[in-house]
């Protein structure tokens, strides 16, 4: 019995759940007109039907004939949107301005109505269509009308090419597209093709957009929209016959559309934000965190998801400011895509963000962007609510913590056999005299050497410090060596803990920098004091952070591997010869 019941209530309510909002409209084809013309209001009803409707009456304004009726249904995306319409014909009468008052209609027992407009109707020159006289050339024109002449660098700007006629076009042939010198242009597909009628300098013409672009200036100053060559196809009758039938042929005249300035004005450097992300435009911004309570042990993952309608190929990745507490990683792109909405272009991009937490404690979690909005002309940051963000102590150690045990363990020596046990194999080599005085005299050298070495370190001959310094390189090696096991092995956490002790103890060792005071801004400095180019030092401390990142987040992608690896052992051959010189 439930099931039917649902079932029902399902039948019922499926024709209303796949409808939209009802809307009631009403559309002129034209705002200004001349006087004795011809125009008309369309009256449409969406996802709806009226029981009753009333249009505004307008004195000085003629209705012609009786209303055209439409309907039409469609389906997108699985929803459908119904409509109805009514077309009024009007005539002008004399100039002045007439305000159409609300339609009013019934729907569902409830009154709804459409917003009032106004039609101005001015003086104008008599058409002279069935002049055989006149140029036919001089009864259409193409423009170019910018959405502004002013803009900001990255600002979109929509360019309309928009076709003014008083005598029937019967086809056009856009040619190749202008040089936009200065610009990113990026053609628009889904525009309005309605026709429609305005009046100019007193006169009627039928207008039409047949092209649309979006250009996104890339400099400041005063740029240049150069003109765009069209061929508009007139009908006219032909002069010899066919099957004793008249016809008509198209004949194309070229025509050049005129030059378009734009006035891009640059930001003045002292009023930029400092977190600025290169934005311009109209924007908005969603973020998120994968979670609310976690350990020092796990990384946090923020998602930001920027979209507008500026360049989104200028806008940065907005910084992520957690806190001396976090170490923050430099984000990855998600998505970056555009699309027409609306009839222009708008851009989505989403970035992600790994932070590891340092210490326990209570956060409060606020990504942030900040854009350049053009409708108030400001700059402006979005935010999403702040998010409290729970952190305990973790168990695991930092990667430094395991460089230290490892160093430690180096710095000494295992004991050495003092005693041994051998037994007679035959009477041959084994068990004679020589024998046992090959088998002693490595042990006698070494002890030898040790003994030696101990009475040179009292004695302050030797200089630790420059030893290791000396050797760190070849200590570096063996564990990027034991990495590479770990590697085939597809060890990841193996492979980048040798990574990560590898990196450490490297400069540890050459930098003479104590473990108490290891940290990557340390090493950065150090490097950056014995002269180590800028980029081997980038490279250094990139491959540290994935470690960091690989360790505490988990990182098991065999590429990202030999990548990482490879890329240790060159910046660690590269830092070396480098200090090499330098001494």
């Amino acid at each position: 019995m439930l099931k039917q019941l649902i079932f029902l209530f399902f039948l019922i309510s499926f024709p209303i759940l796949l409808l939209g909002q009802v809307t009631f409209t009403a559309t002129p084809d034209v705002r200004r007109i001349v006087e004795d013309d011809y125009f008309t209001v369309t009256y449409t009803i969406t996802n709806g039907d009226w029981t009753k409707f009333t249009p505004p009456q307008v004195r000085g304004i003629i209705q012609t004939g009786n209303p055209a009726q439409e309907s039409s249904t469609t389906i997108i995306n699985g929803k459908a949107s119904t409509s109805r319409s009514l077309v009024y014909n009007y005539k002008t009468k004399k100039a002045g301005k007439y305000v159409f008052k609300s339609a009013t209609a019934t729907v569902n027992g409830k009154e709804i109505k459409t917003k009032p407009f106004t039609i101005e109707v001015v003086k104008g020159k008599k058409p002279a269509e069935n002049d055989p006289n006149i140029n036919l050339e001089d009864q259409f024109f193409v423009r170019a009308e910018p959405s502004t002449t002013e803009a900001r660098v990255g600002q979109q700007i929509t360019v309309n090419y928009k076709l003014y006629t008083k005598i029937p076009i019967s086809s056009y042939d856009l040619g190749e597209d202008p040089d936009y010198k200065g610009f990113f242009a990026k053609g628009i597909r889904r525009f309005s093709y309605r026709t429609m009628r305005e009046e100019l300098n007193g006169e009627m013409y039928t207008t039409k957009i047949i092209n649309r672009v979006a250009l996104f200036p890339q400099q400041a100053g005063l740029l240049t929209i150069e003109p765009y060559n069209i061929n508009i196809g007139i009908s006219k009758p032909s002069t010899g016959r066919r099957n004793s039938f008249r016809f008509n042929e198209v004949e194309f005249f070229p025509y050049a559309v005129d030059t378009v300035q734009i006035n891009v004005k640059p930001f003045p450097a002292d009023s930029i934000p400092p977190n600025f992300s290169g934005a311009v435009g109209r924007y908005e911004m969603q973020a998120s965190i994968d979670k609310r309570n976690m350990s020092t042990d796990d990384a946090l993952t923020i998602t930001m998801s920027i979209q507008g309608n500026g360049d989104l190929k200028r806008i940065q990745s907005p910084k992520m400011d957690l806190g001396e507490k976090f170490d923050v990683y430099d984000p990855s792109i998600l998505e970056e895509k555009t699309f027409e909405f609306e009839g222009e272009i708008q851009g989505r991009k989403v970035f992600e963000y790994q932070a590891l937490p340092l210490e326990a404690g209570t956060y409060s979690i606020q990504p942030q962007f900040t854009y350049y909005d053009i409708d108030s002309s400001k700059f402006l940051t979005l935010a999403v609510p702040a998010t409290t963000l729970n952190v305990k102590k973790g168990r695991k150690r930092r990667a430094s913590s395991i460089v230290k045990k490892d160093d430690e363990a180096k710095t000494e020596f295992y004991p050495i056999k003092e005693t041994t046990s051998l037994s007679t194999q035959g009477k041959f080599f084994f068990g004679s005299p020589l024998f046992w005085v090959l088998a002693v005299l490595p042990f006698v050298l070494l002890g030898g050497a040790i003994v030696y070495r101990n009475q040179q370190l009292k004695n302050g001959s030797i200089d630790l410090t420059l030893l290791k310094s000396q050797k760190a390189q070849k200590v570096a090696t063996e564990k990027l060596s034991q990495a590479e096991i770990f590697m085939n092995e597809n060890n990841s956490k193996g492979f980048y803990d040798e990574v990560s002790k590898a990196s450490f103890g490297y400069v540890c060792d050459k930098l003479n920098i104590p473990l108490s005071e290891l940290s990557k801004a340390n090493v950065q400095e150090k490097l950056q004091s014995l002269n180590v180019t800028q980029q081997y030092i980038d490279d250094f401390i990139k491959i540290i952070k994935t470690c960091e990142m690989a360790l505490f987040a988990g990182m098991d992608n065999s590429a990202a591997m030999q990548e990482t690896y490879q890329n240790a052992k060159e910046v660690i051959v590269k830092i070396e010869k480098t200090l090499d010189v330098e001494r």
